[in-house]
C-alpha cells in the first residue's frame, strides 16, 4: 500500500470477541504501544496474526474497526488486501482471501506501508494538518471546506506548488485596521505615478531607466487586465513556453496563433510578451530576447509581477519596450485588494484605459499602495526574508532560482495529468512562502 504523502501516526484499532487474539507485528516488532508513531521507515512491514483457543469456534473473531493513518480512518484502503489462512487450523479450499477487515479463520496479513519520508513532505502534510485554513483560494471550486483527509491530503500534495506572498506580520499591522470610507478617493495620477517611479528606482537591486518615454500611465487590479488585454491585440502572439498559467488558459479557442519566443523565429513587428524575471529563465537569456526584439521593431510587453523578488539585479531601459505591468501583489500580503500599474508608450483603447481616464477604477487597493510605499522600502521583503529562504535552502538540499519564492528540488516535476492546468507550469518549483510563514514553529 502507497501513499503520496508524509505518515505521522499510525493507529489500528481492533475489537476482538471469545478468545480472539491480535499480534501486530510492525518493522519486525511487536506493537505493544499504540498509535505508533516512531520507527515509521519508508517502507514499512506490517503483519497481523490472528489466533483464537479452538479454530472451530465461530464466535471468536475479531474486525479491524479503524485504520487510522495522521488521524484519518482509511480502513476502507485495506479491505482487499490478501489474507493468508493457516491450512494447519482449517480445512478450505483457499487459503488466500480479501480480508475485508475481518478476522475469522487463523492465519495472518502480510502488507506493506510506503509513504513520503523526505523533510519536504514531512513539512508539507505538518502545515497541511496544524494549520489547515476552512478558505482555500486561487482554486477550482469548493473554496470553503472541511478539514476531512482529502482536503488535507490535497494541501499536502500541493503545498508548494504555486504562491501567494508571505503574510509579513509588518505590513498586515499597517492594513488591518485602514478603514474603507477613506480609501475611497481617486488618485493624483501625474503625481503618484512620479511617486512610484522615484519610489522603485530607490531599490539597490531595480533600475527602470526612462520612465518619460512611457506617455501613458494606467491602474487596475492585477495585472491579468494588462495581460489579457495585450494577448488579445494581435493575431499572433510571441511569448514564452512556460509563464503565468492565466495567459494560456484565456488564449483557449480564440484562434490566436501562439508561438515561442525562445524557440521559434522572431518576425518584424510582432507582438511579444515576457515575464522578467522569470523562475523557467535566465534573466540575461530574457534581456537579449529584448533587445532582439526591439531590433525587429516588435511591439514588446514586459510583466514585472516578480521583479520586486528577483534575485538578480536588474537594470530595465524603457526604451527598449513598449508596455510593462507592475503590482507588488506576490510580495505584499495585499491579495485581495491587487493594486496595478501599467505604463505604455501609446495609449492603449481598453477597459483600463477608459477606467483610468473616467475614475471608474478600483481606488481602495491603491490607496493602500501608497499608504504601504510611504511606509516601506521596494526591497523591504527581499531584504527580510532572502536570508531566510537561503536557510530554507540549506535546510531541505533546495536550489534558489531567478525568484526568491521558488527553488528547484528533484521531487518538483510537472504533473503532465494537468491536475490544475495544461498551462501550469509552476509545480516544477518548491514554492518557499509556506515554510517562510511556519518558520521556526515547527521542525525547521
Amino acid at each position: 500500500m502507497k501513499f503520496d504523502f508524509n505518515i505521522q501516526k499510525i493507529e489500528f484499532n481492533f475489537k476482538t470477541f471469545g478468545s480472539a487474539k491480535i499480534d501486530l507485528i510492525f518493522n519486525g516488532v511487536s506493537a505493544k504501544e499504540l498509535p505508533i508513531s516512531k520507527n515509521i521507515k519508508k517502507i514499512n512491514h506490517v503483519r497481523i496474526n490472528f489466533t483464537k483457543e479452538d479454530p472451530a469456534d465461530v464466535n471468536s473473531f475479531a474486525r479491524l474497526d479503524g485504520l487510522l493513518i495522521n488521524g484519518f480512518d482509511l480502513k476502507d484502503h485495506f479491505k482487499t488486501l490478501p489474507y493468508k489462512i493457516d491450512l494447519n487450523k482449517h480445512k478450505v479450499d483457499t487459503d488466500v482471501i480479501h480480508n475485508n477487515l475481518y478476522f475469522g479463520y487463523e492465519g495472518h496479513m502480510d502488507f506493506e506501508l510506503e509513504h513520503n519520508d523526505d523533510l519536504l513532505s514531512k513539512a508539507a502534510w505538518t502545515i497541511a494538518d496544524k494549520e489547515f485554513s476552512p478558505i482555500k483560494w486561487p482554486l477550482k471550486g469548493q473554496q470553503y471546506r472541511n478539514k476531512d483527509f482529502h482536503n488535507v491530503r490535497r494541501d499536502a500534495i500541493y503545498m508548494f506548488t504555486g504562491c501567494h506572498p508571505p503574510n509579513t506580520k509588518d505590513i498586515i499591522d499597517q492594513t488591518k485596521d485602514l478603514r474603507l470610507g477613506d480609501l475611497g478617493d481617486p488618485l493624483e495620477l501625474s503625481e503618484d505615478r512620479k511617486v512610484v517611479e522615484e519610489w522603485i528606482n530607490k531599490s539597490a537591486r531595480i533600475n527602470l531607466s526612462n520612465f518619460s518615454v512611457m506617455k501613458n500611465f494606467t491602474v487596475s487590479s492585477g495585472t491579468t487586465e494588462s495581460l489579457n488585454s495585450f494577448i488579445h491585440s494581435a493575431d499572433e502572439i510571441y511569448m514564452p513556453s512556460k509563464t503565468y498559467y492565466h495567459n494560456g488558459e484565456v488564449l483557449e479557442g480564440k484562434g490566436i496563433k501562439v508561438k515561442d519566443v525562445f524557440n521559434d523565429t522572431l518576425v518584424p513587428n510582432a507582438n511579444v510578451l515576457l515575464e522578467l524575471p522569470s523562475p523557467w529563465y535566465d534573466t540575461n537569456e530574457i534581456q537579449d530576447k529584448i533587445k532582439q526584439a526591439r531590433k525587429l521593431n516588435c511591439n514588446i510587453a514586459l510583466d514585472l509581477t516578480w521583479l520586486p523578488i528577483s534575485n538578480t539585479k536588474i537594470d530595465i531601459d524603457l526604451q527598449l519596450v513598449d508596455e510593462i505591468y507592475f503590482s507588488m501583489n506576490k510580495c505584499w500580503p495585499i491579495v485581495p485588494l491587487r493594486p496595478a500599474m501599467r505604463w505604455s508608450k501609446n495609449r492603449i483603447n481598453d477597459s483600463q484605459t477608459f477606467d483610468t481616464e473616467t475614475g471608474r477604477y478600483s481606488k481602495v487597493g491603491l490607496n493602500v499602495f501608497k499608504i504601504l510605499i510611504d511606509k516601506f522600502e521596494l526591497d523591504f521583503t527581499y531584504d527580510r526574508y532572502k536570508d531566510a529562504c537561503e536557510d530554507l535552502c540549506n535546510k531541505f538540499g533546495l536550489k534558489q532560482t531567478e525568484v526568491l519564492w521558488f527553488t528547484s528540488h528533484q521531487s518538483a516535476k510537472h504533473d503532465n495529468n494537468h491536475y490544475i492546468s495544461k498551462h501550469y507550469y509552476l509545480d516544477e518549483f518548491i514554492c518557499l512562502v509556506e515554510l517562510l510563514n511556519h518558520k521556526d514553529k515547527h521542525f525547521w
